[in-house]
């Protein structure tokens, strides 16, 4: 099976029991950095997986394009999230996109990139109402 075709199963079907196919698709020295955090190493990968599920009723991916060049490889997908702090514990999406560099065995570097703001304060009431104030202020 190949790398790209693991990562996609993993993120597919994403739970608490994948965390152990880690191992097969990130290497040990790799990073993982998102808006909120960076992970160095694939057992603060998998610890940063743990916490995020933990936490999380739901979290399913749809990936929706991969595109590769030589040893960097972007993704386009979407994410399905119910987390109880967030949106009144009601599901919501994020779209977002993954820059990864591997070394074609394992992935060695991995950014996601989304939008902080659509995935976190727009899901708490309170933000949410300040944010689309600001927003209409802008465009108006």
């Amino acid at each position: 099976m190949s790398l790209l075709t693991k990562f996609e199963d993993f993120y597919r079907d994403i739970s608490i029991q994948s965390i152990a196919r880690l191992s097969e698709i990130y290497a040990p020295n790799a990073v993982l950095i998102d808006p909120l955090s960076k992970h160095q190493g694939l057992d603060n990968i998998q610890h940063y997986f743990g916490n995020l599920l933990t936490n999380t009723s739901k979290c399913e991916c749809t990936i929706q394009l991969i595109s590769q060049l030589r040893s960097d490889i972007f993704v386009t997908w979407k994410m399905l999230i119910i987390h109880p702090k967030l949106n009144s514990g009601k599901e919501f999406e994020i779209d977002g996109v993954s820059h990864l560099k591997s070394d074609d065995e394992k992935i060695i570097f991995h950014r996601d990139y989304y939008d902080l703001g659509e995935m976190i304060y727009e899901q708490v009431p309170v933000l949410k109402f300040v944010i689309k104030t600001l927003k209409k202020r802008l465009v108006s």
